[in-house]
């Protein structure tokens, strides 16, 4: 019980009370702040702007799902009062006045916990380690809504033996996954998806996920349906991709602000190969900032949700290519819906067996032996606590059932699958078979076909014409057949791509650049590997 302030008491008395009774709160579920210093806490609602997955009815809200949730003045107000209670100089019971709550509402003072994300799974920790406490872990700033039957499930780390993972490996491969046409390789990055959404919290960086097929009823919507079923619970809520970059990034502040486990992209045109800087920058750092639309405020929050991106014939294109993981559905019949399944209803298979999924999925996590080594053990991606976590973890259980997966090949391989590295890895061959050294006018030269002489041998000139080709689509994309290339745009392309390795043909292919007496570039490409 405290006096109430008038209204032109001093602010820092007021709300240096607030801190004390609020700071000492001890309850599962305290006051809290997000990274902003914003008064926020965990609800459960439904997020605008997403739509029921899966549904013919795109106006179907998407279901309920824990997120976080801001805080307003009356909102604040009202949690203020639930631990304090204000009374006149009649000892009757007031409410705080509006400008001490306006004052309150964000502050970087430190006095309340952060909660930065929330979590419905126990997390394994890098030393192996089960994190799944009630309520609120302060020193990650994570909300735990862990369902006490779930905790039942789960498997001591003592009984994920050997043959305890093979076994959960081979149920994971030939019983829920049974009917998704994908290769091995495809089933255990629809594992390691799966896994990810469970370890997300603690990923300071992760991968983005494509799923993709050739034509329209291959099972993509079906197999992303299984797998937020069999993480989360619940039918899979989707966001629409626009190819405008504005509204992307209103669109990612407002998600990652939300805490959403996962942002589910559908609505992308067939063939389209993704690219966006924010999407790159979301999945390299635990943070994301941006400036809220309409206004000069920065705003930061937590950017540990997850990227799928769905469509036919679909692709990352550029440095997302380096970010992402894809599965390729398979399709072998014009009516693959019609194809014969183990499971005649695979997402109410998926809900019926839940409880055996998870508990194969901890199994695989809790049974990784690379978590009984020191935390800096070298990883072979650049996902570094994703790998040690996740990637050596299917590694391992992969091969106990005679699979071989490299993620780390699985990775380098996707880079050299994506256009804008093929196209570059084809054109330094060109540079590389041709010249020992070479400046920018060789290669517009070549481009213009300043040489190709009516004299020269028919063979010689249409491998003129050959490399002419695969040069100027590299660094100059489509372009009219008049289009002539000036050293100079030539030479600004080049240094783009300086010290930029690409595999091409079992090589590893890297453009080198060094001055002559006259400061002149002279450029070389060199091989590794």
């Amino acid at each position: 019980m405290i006096d109430v302030p008038v209204p032109d008491d001093a602010w820092l008395p007021v709300i240096d009370a607030i801190n004390e009774v609020l700071g000492a709160v001890t309850a599962p579920e305290p006051p809290t702040r997000d990274i902003d210093g914003v008064m926020n806490r965990a609800s459960k609602l439904t997020l605008p702007n997403m739509h029921l997955w899966g549904s013919a009815d795109m106006s179907l809200p998407a279901p309920e799902q824990w997120l976080l949730r801001r805080m307003g003045e009356i909102e604040a107000s009202e949690t203020i009062e639930r631990y304090i209670d204000y009374v006149d100089d009649k000892g009757r019971s007031v409410h705080l006045p509006t400008r001490f709550v306006w004052h309150y509402v964000q502050r970087s003072d430190d006095a309340l916990p952060s909660l930065v994300a929330i979590s419905v799974l126990p997390l394994v920790l890098p030393d192996g380690a089960l994190l799944a406490p009630d309520g609120l872990d302060r020193e990650r700033g994570i909300a735990f809504k862990i369902q006490s039957e779930l905790r039942a499930v789960l498997p001591a780390r003592r009984d994920c033996t050997e043959a305890a993972i093979a076994k959960a490996m081979q149920f994971l491969c030939d019983e829920w996954l049974i009917d998704v046409a994908t290769d091995k390789t495809g089933k255990c990055i629809l594992i390691a998806a799966a896994l990810t959404i469970i370890e997300r919290s603690l990923l300071p960086d992760r991968p983005a996920f494509f799923v993709t097929a050739g034509r329209r009823g291959g099972g993509k919507t079906t197999t992303l349906a299984m797998l937020i079923m069999a993480v989360l619970g619940v039918w899979p809520a989707a966001a629409a991709w626009s190819t405008n970059e504005e509204e992307r990034r209103k669109a990612l502040l407002s998600y990652f602000i939300s805490g959403v486990p996962y942002i589910l992209w559908d609505n992308i045109a067939r063939g389209a190969q993704i690219s966006c800087a924010h999407v790159e920058k979301s999945c390299t750092s635990g943070y994301y900032a941006d400036r809220k639309l309409g206004v000069s405020e920065m705003v930061a929050t937590a950017a540990a949700s997850i990227h799928f991106f769905t469509g036919n014939n679909i692709g990352p294109r550029g440095d997302l290519a380096s970010r992402s993981l894809c599965i390729r559905i398979e399709v072998a019949r014009p009516d693959p819906e019609n194809r014969p399944f183990k499971h005649p209803d695979p997402v109410g298979w998926t809900e019926q067996h839940r409880a055996e999924i998870l508990r194969a999925l901890y199994t695989i996590l809790l049974g990784n032996k690379i978590l009984r080594t020191p935390a800096g053990t070298q990883a072979r991606t650049r996902f570094k606590t994703w790998y040690r976590l996740i990637g050596t973890a299917l590694e391992h259980a992969a091969g106990l059932i005679g699979e071989v997966v490299d993620f780390q090949d699985v990775f380098m391989t996707q880079e050299d699958d994506e256009e804008d590295a093929a196209a570059l890895g084809a054109a330094l061959a060109v540079m590389w078979r041709r010249w020992v050294e070479f400046k920018a006018n060789d290669v517009a030269d070549l481009i213009n076909m300043v040489h190709a002489y009516a004299s020269l041998d028919i063979e010689i000139l249409q491998e003129m014409k050959r490399d002419s080709a695969t040069l100027r689509d590299c660094l100059f994309g489509n372009v009219p057949a008049s289009f002539v290339a000036s050293t100079k745009s030539v030479g600004l392309r080049l240094k783009a791509h300086v010290d930029e390795p690409v595999r091409h043909e079992h090589r590893t292919l890297v453009l080198r650049k060094k001055t002559d007496r006259t400061d002149t570039f002279i450029y070389f490409v060199g091989t590794a590997g």
